[in-house]
């Protein structure tokens, strides 16, 4: 539903031969998930333990609704605010446990199986799961000389990096900013200067600096990478941290969110403030967010940033868009960031580094031809 839409709703298995299923509104699949969620939602178990760890249970349910209500204004038309709050009450008062880690990293740590703030995760053992490409962000993003630093199997081959313009939006003394990114000179595990091996710069030092002239004109030096999930020391190509899909951070902001979009900014403020606090331990003052803070728009500097363009659009006409900026700088690198864009109205509106607004239809994917081919009942998406 998020990625195309208008998907057909199939209930059963039984199905004729020759059966083609009639292609469904995005509103009516959203009601029929929501409904199915709360038809099923007291048939789980309320335990948070190792026994229902990597199941859906009652609390993971109502994270998966309070994530269809925030975001039903994008799937409707029709927003949902009010039902949102309600369902991370839920989980916020559920007594099952769950709770902020006092360090963001713990959540993204190998063995992050016991984390508190875990709702639901995707359990993952590099041992159990051996597809080349099952969790290689560190293969993706780590330089070919980066294989010392951590001794891993094989060598990376480098290449994912943070956008500058993103990482500018941090305040220096962030935890975030400390934690989730590899930067700086590398060395080996022996404490050995590393040195780049590819490209115009192969022999200079391998020290990752928050500049990126653009995807098609870079070197091994260019941008931030990407560090949030802790890299194992000895890795194979796979690592093996579990990956937190429902995290109560994510409960506290979604209700904020939706707080702040109500009118109860201050409110919404406070809720913010307590999130960020363990990001400034000692900083308390850099913590605090108001009310005021959160009506204001983005501060980071949209435009084309590239060695080909630069283009500056600025970001102080996105509505709440600060708040925006706090979801980014708190979910980075946990595949949700289009997402949030389509709901704050940037996704098709913004440029960045080298991506041009092309289309407000790009909210959806087309349908794959091929389906069409096969299903004469499937019309594709608008704009395509």
């Amino acid at each position: 539903m998020t990625f195309f839409g208008n998907v057909p709703i199939i209930e059963r298995f039984d199905v004729p031969e020759g059966f083609l299923p009639e292609q469904n509104t995005r509103t009516e699949v959203f009601d029929f998930i929501v409904e199915e969620v709360k038809n099923n939602i007291q048939k789980v178990s309320p335990e948070n333990n190792q026994t229902t760890y990597g199941k859906f249970n009652k609390w993971a349910g109502f994270t998966l609704l309070a994530k269809m209500y925030l975001n039903a204004e994008v799937y409707t038309g029709e927003s949902m605010w009010e039902e949102c709050i309600s369902a991370c009450d839920s989980v916020i008062n559920s007594g099952a446990g769950y709770e902020l880690e006092s360090n963001q990293k713990n959540v993204f740590i190998t063995d992050n199986q016991n984390s508190a703030e875990i709702i639901f995760a995707l359990p993952f053992e590099s041992k159990y799961v051996t597809a080349w490409n099952a969790f290689d962000i560190h293969m993706q993003t780590l330089q070919p000389a980066n294989q010392k630093t951590y001794n891993l199997e094989y060598s990376p081959w480098g290449g994912i990096c943070a956008v500058p313009q993103f990482i500018e939006t941090f305040d220096p003394d962030d935890s975030r900013y400390l934690d989730n990114y590899i930067k700086g000179q590398q060395y080996a595990s022996n404490g050995d200067s590393l040195y780049c091996t590819l490209g115009e710069l192969a022999g200079e030092p391998l020290a990752y600096i928050n500049e990126l002239p653009g995807v098609d004109d870079s070197q091994e030096i260019h941008g931030f990478r990407l560090g949030k999930f802790e890299i194992e020391m000895g890795a194979t190509n796979r690592l093996s941290n579990d990956w937190p899909l429902f995290r109560y951070a994510d409960i506290l902001l979604m209700k904020a969110e939706s707080l702040l979009r109500l009118g109860f900014e201050d409110e919404a403020a406070t809720i913010v403030t307590q999130v960020r606090s363990r990001n400034f331990p000692g900083q308390p003052e850099k913590a605090e967010v108001t009310g005021a803070d959160l009506l204001q728009g983005s501060a980071y500097e949209y435009g084309l940033d590239n060695h080909l363009n630069s283009t500056y659009e600025g970001g102080a006409d996105i509505q709440y868009g600060a708040f925006l900026d706090i979801l980014g700088r708190e979910f980075c690198q946990e595949g949700r960031r289009r997402s949030d864009m389509i709901r704050f109205g940037a996704f098709t509106t913004k440029s960045w580094l080298s991506h041009s607004p092309n289309g407000d239809h790009r909210v959806l994917f087309p349908i794959p031809e091929p389906e069409l081919q096969k299903n004469p009942n499937l019309t594709q998406n608008p704009g395509y």
